[in-house]
């Protein structure tokens, strides 16, 4: 009898695998890409341990509803993902950096800063150059602050993971900690605001997909 309940299970988890379908991306246009523009961010700069501004790309793909940044990092193109839930967890960390900041409750002390105002899952992708972009990972990506001397950057540090696209299982992406200032910070998350995005499709004439012109009511 016990055999038999476990050739059941076994049977029913294999057809409940085949039938499940993968996550449908959240699209809200069949549009291509659309460029933001750039905005600044803060990287450690070669062999050294200062911070120096560099310009990223911002390019939103509304078939996915993510954001994604593009820079060069050590030699390598870097595409980093933030999707709609991911940008919403960005913007209340800052929210939250930048009334610590106010109320002065930074510390320079602690080794768990970095991680002060959660984690999320992100996803990169990484190559030679940009038209050779052939790696992906699911990272981890810490939100919180470090202190640079004196000063203190509110921070996102993207972990190492597994590539997942190329086949090669000792290809990891890189540990990348982006250092924001708060008017870095503010500048990346008006591109990140929901409104925002959904406004550049209205101005470059883009429909929108059924659930996403449907607004609640303004009370």
């Amino acid at each position: 009898m016990k055999h038999i309940v476990f050739f059941f299970c076994i049977a029913a988890l294999i057809s409940a695998c085949a039938t499940t379908k993968p996550k449908k991306p959240d699209m809200i246009a069949d549009a291509d890409p659309i460029a933001l523009g750039t905005v600044s961010i803060g990287f450690e700069k070669f062999l050294s341990s200062k911070v120096g501004p560099k310009d990223v790309s911002a390019v939103f793909d509304p078939r996915t509803d993510t954001v994604y940044l593009q820079f060069t990092y050590e030699t390598l193109t870097i595409r980093q993902f933030w999707d709609n839930q991911n940008r919403r967890n960005f913007t209340a960390a800052l929210e939250h950096y930048a009334q610590d900041f106010e109320d002065r409750k930074l510390t320079a002390k602690s080794s768990k800063t970095r991680t002060a105002y959660g984690s999320i899952i992100g996803k990169t992708e990484w190559g030679q150059f940009s038209f050779t972009i052939n790696s992906r990972s699911y990272p981890k990506m810490e939100l919180g602050y470090q202190f640079k001397g004196d000063n203190p950057y509110f921070t996102v540090v993207q972990r190492e993971a597994q590539d997942t696209l190329s086949g090669y299982e000792d290809r990891n992406s890189l540990r990348i900690t982006s250092y924001f200032t708060k008017a870095q910070a503010a500048e990346l998350a008006a591109l990140f605001d929901q409104e925002y995005l959904l406004g550049r499709l209205e101005a470059e004439g883009i429909p929108l997909t059924k659930d996403e012109n449907i607004r609640a009511d303004v009370y």
